[in-house]
């Protein structure tokens, strides 16, 4: 039997190294995307106010409606822990795992892959243009997780039915 295709999205608090998840949508086994609102952890204190404008996310919003980052980390664990989960390879989403998992000295339970090994012979301009496509089409944002997930199944979906 095959692996199932699962993907992942997060939206950092600033776009470099020294950001932090603080938005990350995941897709499970069975297609449902989950997504969870990351309340900062005591260190995490790199916020970038221009970046916030994009994800439209403050940290007081965090901290009012987010789960905390250990409460995600074993959601995560428990929907993908050892597969494979694929990112739209972007921006640092594996960094910011890293980082999430680090933060109670662990490693990630999952396999990170970018997108583009996932529907073979598909290039990455190829993969932003239909991302690009699909974007418009359903008139949503690319700085949202949770969007991103939902193209990348939907490009996936376009994929396996073209085999």
């Amino acid at each position: 039997m095959n692996e199932p295709a699962l993907f992942i999205d997060i939206e950092a608090s600033s776009p470099d190294e020294d950001g932090y998840p603080i938005c990350i949508a995941w897709s499970t086994e069975d297609g449902v995307i989950n997504t969870a609102l990351i309340i900062p952890e005591d260190d995490w204190v790199d916020w970038d106010f221009s970046y916030q404008h994009s994800h439209g996310l403050t940290r007081e919003h965090l901290f009012d409606q987010g789960d905390t980052a250990l409460d995600v980390v074993k959601a995560l664990a428990q929907d993908l822990g050892d597969m494979t989960v694929y990112v739209d390879g972007l921006d640092l989403d594996e960094d910011w795992l890293i980082r999430l998992f680090d933060s109670f000295e662990m490693e990630l339970p999952f396999n990170i892959q970018p997108f583009t090994r996932f529907p073979p012979g598909l290039g990455f301009e190829e993969f932003l243009r239909y991302r690009e496509e699909l974007l418009q089409e359903h008139g949503i944002s690319g700085f949202n997780a949770e969007n991103n997930v939902y193209v990348m199944l939907q490009i996936a979906n376009q994929c396996q039915t073209l085999e």
